[in-house]
């Protein structure tokens, strides 16, 4: 599916039509955005007309197009740049199957006209191009703005998703610290998983965007510079805030066994303490659970012998638990 914005004598139009497309580029519009969503990875056979014959692309980039790596590259072909970044559009469950939330974009960028090929719905781009869409002064309309728009919203993605898991971190933090549960070992796991392919994928990115900021590249003027550096800039934070995400998440891992071990300590102290009380009941049980004639008999007879055993393990109790308390034991 392929929809277009382009500009004649100042004014905005659209079309849907890959012929027409063609026939328009052929008459040099001041600006062209094309966008190719990728139905079941494919090209229609107008849309690959479209791209090999008007546009002229490489077979190489088309080829790249519809069989995604998820890994970024960016090449200058003849008279147009050839790029592929990738960006994250959160899917329910993301931290369970994160791959399927990663996307990728890929841009034919050249003097007076823009291609935009995905294999995923990508809201931004809706909203980026309905906004083109009613800017009334198509002077104001540069291929380095719609560029800039498109890293920037790409780079952001990655923003979002560091809140979100920021988010998980905090709340696992308090889950950990109020009752350590086997639960958040599964947890930590899927967060760590997500950091591990957040960075993956952004460390790559960055030989993209720096891409942009030479001077010499023909298509960005000197005066657009700034703002791919800026784009350079925020993805090079991103990085190191990605990295502080990756320890955080460690030390999280290192709060939960310390979480259960406590845990853990505090049971066998309250076993050890209940084994050690009763140890006195054993050893006095055991004595007078002896088949024999004990000379207690002599001062309580038989009957006072079993009041007095029982007061003896009663003391014993009593004394050890006094001594434990002195101790600061519980």
């Amino acid at each position: 599916m392929i929809k277009a914005i382009y500009s004649f004598n100042g004014e905005m139009h659209t079309s849907d039509d890959a012929e027409e497309i063609a026939k328009i580029y052929a008459q040099k519009p001041k600006f062209i955005w094309a966008d190719i969503f990728l139905e079941n990875h494919e090209l229609t056979i107008e849309e690959t007309d479209l791209l090999s014959k008007t546009f002229q692309f490489h077979e190489m980039s088309l080829e790249d197009c519809l069989f995604p790596q998820y890994y970024p590259k960016v090449e200058e072909i003849g008279n147009y740049i050839f790029g592929a970044i990738h960006g994250i559009q959160l899917k329910p469950n993301y931290f369970q199957e994160f791959d399927e939330s990663i996307y990728e974009l890929n841009f034919f960028a050249g003097k007076g006209f823009l291609v935009t090929a995905h294999i995923d719905e990508l809201f931004f781009l809706e909203l980026l191009f309905e906004k083109t869409k009613t800017l009334r002064q198509t002077k104001n309309i540069e291929i380095e703005k719609l560029l800039y728009g498109i890293f920037n919203k790409t780079v952001s993605s990655y923003e979002f998703t560091l809140e979100k898991i920021d988010e998980k971190i905090e709340l696992l933090e308090d889950e950990i610290l109020a009752s350590p549960d086997p639960k958040n070992m599964e947890q930590i796991l899927d967060t760590k998983k997500v950091i591990f392919a957040l960075k993956k994928i952004a460390e790559a990115q960055q030989a993209v965007y720096v891409y942009f900021i030479r001077a010499d590249i023909g298509l960005i003027r000197k005066e657009y510079l700034v703002y791919f550096r800026d784009i350079s800039s925020q993805i090079a934070r991103l990085n190191q805030s990605i990295m502080l995400r990756s320890q955080t998440v460690v030390s999280l891992l290192e709060v939960y066994m310390s979480s259960v071990t406590v845990k853990l300590t505090e049971v066998m102290k309250v076993l050890t303490v209940i084994a050690t009380v009763l140890m006195p009941v054993l050893v006095i049980s055991g004595y007078y659970g002896m088949n024999v004639v004990f000379p207690e008999y002599a001062f309580f007879s038989e009957k006072g012998t079993w009041y007095f055993a029982v007061s003896l393990m009663i003391c014993a109790i009593v004394l050890l638990l006094l001594y434990f308390k002195r101790k600061k034991w519980f």
